[in-house]
C-alpha cells in the first residue's frame, strides 16, 4: 500500500534533504526562500485597479437585485390581499413565481459572470507572480520558495483568520521572506506603471 506525504511535511523534508551530506553546508545560507501572496493581493494596485470594475460592477448588481426584490414583494403584497381561489389570485401567484425564477437565474448568471471576470484577473496575476518569482529564484541561486500566509496570532479576528493561522504552515522565519523584492519586480516590469 502507497502512502504519500502530506503537505505540511513536504517544507520539512525538502530542508532536512538540502542538510543531508553532499547538501549544503552549516555555512551557507538555505536555497529557500518564502512569498506573502495574502499580502501582495492586498497592497500590490495594478492588481486592486483591475478589480475595481469589478467590484463596481459588483455593487450594480446588488442594486438591481434590491429592485427586482422591491417588485417581487409588491407582486407578494398584491396576492396577499387578493381573495384565495379567485382568476387574480391565481393570475398573481404565477407572476410571484415567475419572477421569482427570473430573479434566480439572473442572480447566478450574473455571479458567475463575475466570478469569470475576476477569475480571469487573478489568472493573469498569479501567471505574472509566477514568473518573477521564478526569474528571481534563479537569480539568487534559491532552490525552493514556499507561500507564507498572512497570518497574526491577536485576539479578536475572525473565525477564519484563526483556523488561517492555526494551519499555517510556516511556524517561524527570519530574513527568508522575499515578497517586496517580488512586488518590486511586478512593478518595474508593469509598463509606465500599469499591468500588463
Amino acid at each position: 500500500m502507497k502512502r504519500s506525504l502530506s503537505a505540511p511535511l513536504l517544507p520539512i523534508l525538502v530542508l532536512a534533504m538540502a542538510l543531508l551530506p553532499g547538501g549544503l553546508r552549516a555555512a551557507e545560507p538555505l536555497p529557500v526562500a518564502l512569498v506573502n501572496l495574502d499580502r501582495m493581493l492586498k497592497t500590490y494596485k495594478p492588481l486592486l485597479a483591475k478589480l475595481e470594475p469589478i467590484k463596481a460592477e459588483a455593487r450594480e448588481l446588488e442594486q438591481s437585485v434590491q429592485v427586482r426584490q422591491a417588485e417581487l414583494e409588491t407582486v407578494g403584497a398584491q396576492l396577499r390581499n387578493t381573495q384565495p381561489g379567485t382568476p387574480d389570485y391565481q393570475r398573481l401567484q404565477i407572476q410571484l413565481v415567475k419572477l421569482q425564477n427570473e430573479l434566480q437565474q439572473f442572480i447566478n448568471t450574473q455571479r458567475q459572470e463575475l466570478q469569470k471576470k475576476e477569475a480571469a484577473v487573478y489568472l493573469a496575476f498569479y501567471r505574472q507572480v509566477d514568473a518573477e518569482i521564478a526569474k528571481y529564484a534563479k537569480a539568487h541561486g534559491l532552490k525552493l520558495v514556499l507561500r507564507q500566509t498572512e497570518t497574526s496570532l491577536d485576539d479578536n479576528q475572525p473565525l477564519a483568520d484563526i483556523l488561517k493561522t492555526l494551519n499555517r504552515q510556516i511556524l517561524f522565519e527570519e530574513n527568508l521572506d522575499i515578497t517586496e523584492q517580488i512586488l518590486a519586480a511586478l512593478e518595474s516590469s508593469a509598463p509606465d506603471g500599469k499591468t500588463r
